[in-house]
């Protein structure tokens, strides 16, 4: 007979928001979060008043700040090769306003004089996973596959000519 698990009893949510304050510290103590995410793992364990106290006093503090966090995150996706709409829509996951996911992207996707990070990124990713599909004249595939990652038809044409050349 398989071992069953009774119904789960209704978890009791702290209103005490210095218990809140410490559960976030000890989150923060991992990696940053938004502030619209941090709320949401304290409201797991403490009541939406508690939690949205201890939000208020951490950014109050500058402990979470939604600007810095999104534009750490924006650069972290950019190099991790993920189309400015990609990043865009990870951040707008976290719960971050559309001001600050431009802020962000302008920042981290900014073209250089030396090159464009989104172009860079789309390369790498051809002359590398998708490399041997290109070699079997697969273009099309290619092609697929940048865009449904969210890059602009314009880069998903450059990184596809400059592979070509190589």
């Amino acid at each position: 007979m398989a071992w069953q698990r009774g119904p789960r009893k209704p978890r009791e949510l702290s209103a005490d928001p210095a218990e809140a304050r410490n559960r976030a510290l000890a989150l923060l103590a991992g990696r940053d979060y938004a502030s619209a995410e941090m709320y949401e793992k304290l409201c797991a364990h403490h009541t939406p008043e508690a939690a949205a106290q201890a939000v208020a006093g951490l950014v109050q503090a500058g402990l979470l700040d939604d600007a810095r966090y999104a534009l750490l995150k924006a650069r972290s996706l950019q190099r991790a090769r993920k189309s400015r709409l990609a990043a865009a829509m990870a951040l707008r996951g976290k719960g971050l306003t559309d001001e600050q996911i431009d802020a962000a992207l302008e920042e981290a996707y900014a073209p250089r004089e030396d090159a464009d990070p989104e172009l860079e990124a789309a390369c790498a990713l051809v002359a590398g996973p998708y490399r041997s599909k290109l070699a079997a004249g697969r273009r099309d595939l290619v092609a697929a596959a940048l865009a449904r990652r969210g890059f602009p038809h314009r880069v998903i044409r450059q990184a596809l000519d400059g592979a070509g050349e190589e």
